[in-house]
């Protein structure tokens, strides 16, 4: 089979050939149809993530495709359902996989990350992270359900805070515009925040009440915008999938009682963080980066309602996902790049 296949020691990502997996009894093979590119793959790539990576290892967490066939003792899906991958490897059967909480498995591996994912015609997962889709979910649009939207839907099952306004960064990104589409389902006014100046109307389209661009290079960024049109008062909820890069500026953003939800960093940098802004807000930060089963059902029924669209940037051939590293890269990406694996 196909596969685009990362070296860490080199960080080169080659398109190989390898065998089809062999299955255990608990195991399902897949053959993906699609699986989208994340920001988390590229952070692997370029080596600011390594915690955990294997030494050889098919990249993509966000896949979907259909039971290809089922181990032994398998008994909850069949070869023919159409599936996603619930982002972890996960045993079925630690205190963290019984309370639905599977993606922190004691014992779990990261799909596309510790253990081969996606970028390849077939996938072996666990049955504990396999999720049937519904028979109107297009497979297209599911590659996305678990990540970005799971993710989103998790952090906002724990959010208690006020629904007057919220601040989105990285809006262009997976979890920047389909955070925008959640927020502003809930709260009266959704700033977005970019430095994509021809992505005003889109964004504007896809929820956001009012657009910020903002120069990358400039020390403010975007502080002194965000307290002008809150007149100083802050914002409810800063949505975050930014990180280190933006993380001070960020705080500063949050109302008193505000809570900063963060859900990606894709720089990795050192910081110098400011506790006291923190601490004399009462700032609530809550963080995610997988989804449990019952955050994917709700980011199911929000697709299947029309509360939230799947926001699909290009879909291309394996053989050019370094195209799709190097437009990453270049952030000249609005939502997700789809490599569908039944092409060529």
């Amino acid at each position: 089979m196909k596969a685009a296949l990362f070296h860490k020691e080199s960080g080169d990502l080659i398109i190989s050939n390898k065998n089809i997996p062999n299955l255990s009894d608990k195991d399902v093979l897949v053959k993906v149809h699609y699986c989208s590119f994340c920001g988390h793959d590229l952070a692997v790539i370029q080596g600011m993530l390594k915690r955990g990576v294997g030494s050889e290892v098919i990249l993509g967490h966000e896949l979907s495709g259909i039971v290809d066939s089922v181990g032994s003792q398998v008994s909850t899906c069949s070869p023919g359902d159409r599936v996603v991958s619930l982002l972890t490897n996960s045993c079925g059967i630690c205190d963290r996989c019984l309370n639905d909480q599977s993606h922190r498995c004691r014992v779990g591996e990261g799909i596309g990350h510790t253990c081969d994912g996606g970028f390849a015609e077939y996938v072996v997962v666990s049955e504990n992270s396999v999720f049937k889709i519904h028979d109107d979910l297009t497979l297209k649009d599911a590659c996305m359900l678990v990540c970005p939207i799971g993710v989103i839907e998790e952090a906002f099952s724990r959010y208690k805070g006020q629904f007057n306004t919220a601040v989105v960064s990285g809006a262009t990104g997976g979890l920047g515009i389909h955070g925008i589409q959640k927020a502003s389902s809930l709260f009266d006014r959704v700033i977005a925040l970019t430095t994509d100046a021809s992505a005003d109307k889109f964004l504007s389209q896809n929820g956001a009440t009012d657009v910020v661009v903002y120069d990358a290079s400039d020390t403010f960024k975007f502080k002194e915008i965000i307290m002008a049109l809150t007149e100083d008062e802050g914002v409810d909820l800063f949505i975050d999938p930014v990180g280190s890069g933006l993380f001070n500026e960020s705080v500063a953003c949050v109302s008193q009682y505000g809570c900063l939800m963060l859900l990606g960093d894709i720089q990795g940098i050192p910081l110098d963080i400011h506790l006291g802004d923190m601490l004399f807000k009462d700032l609530e930060i809550i963080c995610s980066t997988g989804s449990n089963r019952e955050s994917v059902k709700l980011a199911e029924r929000m697709i299947l309602n029309g509360d939230m669209k799947p926001i699909i940037f290009d879909v291309v051939a394996l053989e050019n996902i370094l195209d799709v590293c190097i437009k990453m890269q270049e952030s000249s990406v609005i939502g997700r790049i789809l490599i569908d694996m039944t092409l060529g």
